[in-house]
């Protein structure tokens, strides 16, 4: 279970079925979850409430993951952003560096690797702040 410094995660992919499984299987490992299916509904709610954490689909209709990405690299506090995508490849991988998405993952990706992933997060999340000039 993740402890009461519990990073709020957002879940992106226009996937609903695989952005609510994902949910699900965080939120019953205590994370507070929120899910959006769009690049435009992930800004909208990154910006009601900033995630800490992003989990990103890539290949979205409309606006892509690498751009909701660069969206979010400019905020502050900076989330840290996840791609869980179909996307493999060094070309896909120098695409998610340049939009400042340092972890890569490629579907199927284990729930113990995202848990350690949060876990983490968890464990950086105050010298991030420092970094981003927030604390």
């Amino acid at each position: 279970m993740a402890d009461s410094r519990s990073l709020s995660v957002l879940i992106v992919d226009d996937n609903p079925d695989a952005a609510d499984s994902l949910a699900t299987i965080l939120a019953l490992k205590g994370y507070p979850v929120r899910t959006a299916y769009n690049g435009p509904d992930a800004l909208k709610m990154a910006a009601e409430a900033p995630p800490d954490v992003v989990l990103l689909d890539l290949l979205m209709p409309g606006m892509d993951g690498w751009e909701v990405a660069n969206h979010l690299a400019a905020t502050r506090p900076r989330p840290v952003m996840v791609a869980i995508t179909g996307c493999d490849g060094d070309v896909n991988r120098s695409r998610s560096r340049w939009a400042h998405i340092p972890f890569h993952l490629v579907k199927p990706v284990a729930a113990d690797v995202l848990v350690d992933l949060l876990r983490w997060a968890t464990r950086t999340r105050a010298g991030r702040r420092q970094l981003d000039g927030l604390a």
